[in-house]
């Protein structure tokens, strides 16, 4: 996976994270922050979902047009939560660059 991901404003972005492992069981959240630290202002919130059952390893994370469409910031970090066992893990050795490009189409 790259370092950097790119968010188009005003559309719907999708993105597939394969952990390579089952992650069945467990629970993902995913935010897009100003900055790196937890307590930066809240920029967006993935909507966290499994590719099939979550066996394969592969989550979808999902940003709706109408969301996105409300960004005004040009770039900010992303960081992912894993739940598993009652234990949180990071998914991420660290937050993740994000750049924020607006549609040349409407």
């Amino acid at each position: 996976m790259s370092n950097e991901i790119v968010v188009h404003k005003g559309r719907t972005n999708v993105l597939i994270v394969d952990l390579g492992f089952d992650v069945s069981a467990d629970t993902f959240t995913s935010e897009i922050r100003a900055d790196p630290k937890q307590t930066a202002l809240l920029i967006a919130t993935w909507e966290v979902g499994f590719v099939s059952d979550g066996s394969d390893g592969k989550v979808r994370l999902r940003l709706d047009d109408v969301i996105t469409a409300q960004i005004t910031a040009s770039g900010g970090f992303m960081d992912m939560k894993r739940m598993s066992g009652g234990e949180a893990l990071p998914v991420f050795d660290k937050a993740l660059e994000v750049t924020f490009r607006g549609s040349v189409t409407v």
